[in-house]
């Protein structure tokens, strides 16, 4: 069975690449909270209460959002320890060719909307003896939508973590319930629209069985050098079902489940190089990874059991202007993914995106990107269907550009339009031209 379903994921990865501009307007270079300076805005005191579970994602700074007192709410949930964000996410895809049609068979075919609430509470822990900086976070999603296999229907724990460091972070540890796409790759960064028809499941790790949507029990251990600059992260989590992510959602809608049928352990390791931009220099990481799942896939030719999935990438970010001396400016993001074509519906992608954080001197919390991906169906899968004299797209091939505007701060306007050849594996269909809208609100 094809492991694959169409998922607007699009529009929410565009706004967490805009943490790059919020980071560069509110806090100048690195996006680290500072330390508050008398007559500085007392929002920026509760930075320190943003969720830290989220490795590669950098939140969005509270003086960045809506209403950053929330009506005192916030002061008195300081005062105990506690801190809370909100996210609402709106988006809107259409295939503007008019490639309408009853079943609907890609996200955007028909007009497409989707809506979600995301709510994060976090906790610090020293305040009840935990040793150093530990943090927990407590994160819930809801998830509505007119085409459910894009977007199914869930109410759903997403993170149940702590988060907890060492000898001068050089030691950093990460045990709970979490996402491997919140610890590893860098999916969001450039706000990649490009995989709009097909959705997450047309990653390669997500493919070798890295989560995506449902939380999956998980010990991250993150090693540093003494610049905190190069790092290994190495995990130990369950692999989403070997159904898929769908099926996952299925099997484990709480988001709770220890176990989920026929889910192994999967290990994910990163090594990498990471640098903040400063006045001097310019932001760069750079990773490679490798994944092992020992679930047992049905191989799509001999139609046996496998325990031999496995995926390798190569990706790297880097800052190549810097106009006014901080993170803001042009940035290249590029991504190698490799996986057998013997279990994996795709096995192989590479990726290119241009992406400007504040491109314009009054817009300095505004980002444009542009981005090409290619991602390739397996060659096993492709003959099994072949077998049965059915027709099959060889690659998916997406060319992208989206404007991500901040109207006040903490309300994203987010417009993207992504042209894509073979948007289906099967039957092979007309090329669609997706317009992707989403407005967004963070509290």
């Amino acid at each position: 069975m094809l492991k694959m379903r169409s998922m607007p994921y699009t529009m929410k990865a565009c706004l967490m690449a805009l943490t790059w501009a919020g980071c560069a307007s509110a806090h100048a270079a690195s996006g680290d909270s500072p330390t508050v300076a008398p007559g500085k805005p007392t929002c920026m005191n509760y930075d320190q209460y943003l969720t830290r579970a989220e490795i590669v994602i950098k939140a969005v700074p509270i003086c960045g959002r809506i209403s950053p007192e929330l009506g005192g709410l916030r002061e008195a949930l300081a005062e105990h320890g506690f801190g809370f964000t909100a996210t609402s996410y709106n988006g809107y895809t259409y295939d503007v060719l008019g490639h309408n049609d009853n079943p609907q068979v890609y996200n955007g075919q028909n007009p497409s909307y989707n809506a979600s609430l995301n709510t994060y509470l976090t906790y610090d822990l020293t305040r009840i003896g935990f040793a150093n900086d530990a943090q927990f976070t407590l994160a819930a999603q809801w998830v509505g939508a007119n085409y459910t296999p894009a977007n199914p229907r869930v109410t759903t724990m997403t993170v149940f973590a702590i988060n907890q460091s060492f000898f001068n972070h050089q030691l950093e540890l990460e045990y709970g319930y979490i996402t491997g796409v919140r610890l590893f790759y860098g999916i969001a960064l450039g706000g990649n629209a490009s995989t709009a028809a097909l959705g997450p499941s047309s990653v390669v790790p997500f493919q070798v069985g890295m989560s995506a949507t449902e939380p999956t029990p998980t010990l991250d251990v993150i090693v540093r050098d003494k610049s905190l600059r190069f790092y290994n992260s190495l995990a130990v989590t369950r692999s989403v079902s070997p159904g898929g992510i769908a099926q996952d959602v299925k099997d484990n809608p709480s988001g709770f489940r220890l176990n989920v049928p026929d889910a192994k352990a999967l290990f994910i390791d990163e090594l990498g190089y990471k640098r903040a931009a400063s006045a001097t220099e310019n932001a760069a990481w750079f990773r490679a990874g490798a994944l092992y799942n020992t679930t047992q896939y049905t191989e799509f030719k001999t139609r046996e059991k496998s325990d031999n999935n496995y995926g390798m990438y190569l990706a790297g970010t880097v800052q190549v202007s810097k106009p006014w001396g901080d993170a803001r400016g042009w940035y290249l993001d590029s991504k190698f993914d490799y996986s057998p074509d013997s279990v994996n519906a795709i096995n192989k992608a590479v990726q290119a995106t241009a992406f400007n954080v504040g491109p314009f001197v009054t817009r300095p919390a505004d980002m444009l990107a542009f981005g090409v991906t290619k991602s390739y169906y397996s060659k096993e899968l492709r003959d099994v269907y072949a077998g049965y004299h059915m027709d099959t797209a060889g690659y998916t091939l997406a060319a992208t550009a989206s404007y991500a505007a901040r109207l006040t701060p903490g309300i994203y306007l987010i417009s993207g339009l992504t042209y894509t050849h073979n948007p289906v594996f099967t039957p092979v269909h007309s090329d669609a031209l997706l317009l992707q809208e989403s407005l967004n609100f963070l509290f």
